[in-house]
C-alpha cells in the first residue's frame, strides 16, 4: 500500500479478563491508533465510517498520532474534523496523543467529540457498574515517569482498569497499576517487513516478536496495533493496516 490507506483489516479479539463484573461481559472496545491524518482524504475513512455506522461499537479509544505532520496540523484538520465525528459508540470516544501530535489542542479533539485524557483519569459509568481509563502522558517516552505511575490511585477491585499509553514498552512501567488491559500503539507493525510479517524497525524497547497483537505482561493484557495509517515513507509492506474490536468476556475459571 502506498499513500493511501487501503484494505485494512478489522480483527476482532476475545479477551478473558479476571473477575470482570457481569454488566461488562460483552462490551465491545474499538481500538484505533497511528492515524496519521494528512493533507487529503482517503477511501479507508470512508470504509471505517460505514462500518461502526452500521455496527457501532461499545467504546472508542485511541492511542495517539492523529496527524502526520508534527509541526503544522493545519493541512490535516479539515480531514480530521471529518473523520472523528462520524466515528460513533454507545459511551464515547477517549484519546491520548502521540509524538506526532505535540501541536494537536484538546480544544481541537473536543470539538469533534474526542474526550482527551493525555495524563489523565477517567471513570465511565455503564450498565450499574463502571471501568476506570488511564491515558498516560504520551508525545515523548519520556514523559512518564515513576513519580507519575506512583501518584495514580490504586486499583480499585472489581472494576476494570485500562491504560493507553502511545508506547508498548511502557507496559514494564506500569506493573504497580495492576491494569487488566493496556492499549498502544506507535510501532505500526514495523510498517516495512519482510514476507511473513517480521519487521525490519519496530521503534520500540519490547523486540520484534512484540511489534504487534495481543500479548500477556503477568496480570495485564497488551494489545499493540499495527496502527491505521503511515508514517514517512508513507508505504506499508507486508503489514496491513488495522483496526482492532476487543470483545470482553469473563475469564474460565
Amino acid at each position: 500500500m502506498f499513500r493511501g490507506t487501503s484494505g485494512f483489516e478489522f480483527n476482532s479479539v476475545e479477551l478473558p479478563i479476571a473477575h470482570l463484573a457481569p454488566e461488562l461481559v460483552g462490551l465491545r472496545i474499538l481500538h484505533l491508533s497511528d492515524l496519521h491524518v494528512r493533507s487529503y482524504w482517503t477511501r479507508a475513512y470512508d470504509e471505517l465510517i460505514a462500518r461502526l455506522a452500521k455496527d457501532p461499537p461499545d467504546l472508542i479509544l485511541f492511542t495517539g498520532d492523529f496527524i502526520d505532520d508534527k509541526h503544522d496540523p493545519r493541512p490535516a484538520l479539515p480531514h480530521l474534523r471529518k473523520l472523528l465525528p462520524a466515528l460513533q459508540s454507545r459511551l464515547g470516544t477517549y484519546a491520548i496523543l502521540g509524538n506526532h501530535d505535540p501541536v494537536v489542542a484538546a480544544s481541537d479533539l473536543g470539538e469533534m467529540g474526542v474526550k482527551l485524557i493525555d495524563g489523565a483519569r477517567a471513570v465511565l459509568e455503564t450498565d450499574r457498574t463502571s471501568l476506570e481509563l488511564i491515558g498516560l502522558p504520551g508525545v515523548a517516552r519520556h514523559d512518564l515517569d515513576a513519580a507519575y505511575v506512583a501518584s495514580l490511585p490504586a486499583k480499585t477491585p472489581g472494576v476494570l482498569r485500562i491504560v493507553l499509553s502511545h508506547y508498548p514498552d511502557h507496559v514494564r512501567r506500569i506493573r504497580p497499576l495492576e491494569a487488566d488491559l493496556m492499549l498502544a500503539g506507535h510501532t505500526h507493525g514495523g510498517q516495512v517487513c519482510l514476507p511473513g510479517g517480521r519487521p525490519l524497525i519496530t521503534h520500540d524497547k519490547l523486540g520484534r516478536p512484540y511489534h504487534h497483537g495481543v500479548h500477556r505482561f503477568e496480570k495485564t493484557w497488551a494489545i499493540v496495533s499495527r496502527g491505521f495509517g503511515f508514517a514517512s515513507p508513507p508505504v506499508r509492506l507486508f503489514c496491513p493496516a488495522e483496526v482492532v474490536q476487543i470483545t470482553l468476556v469473563g475469564e474460565a475459571r
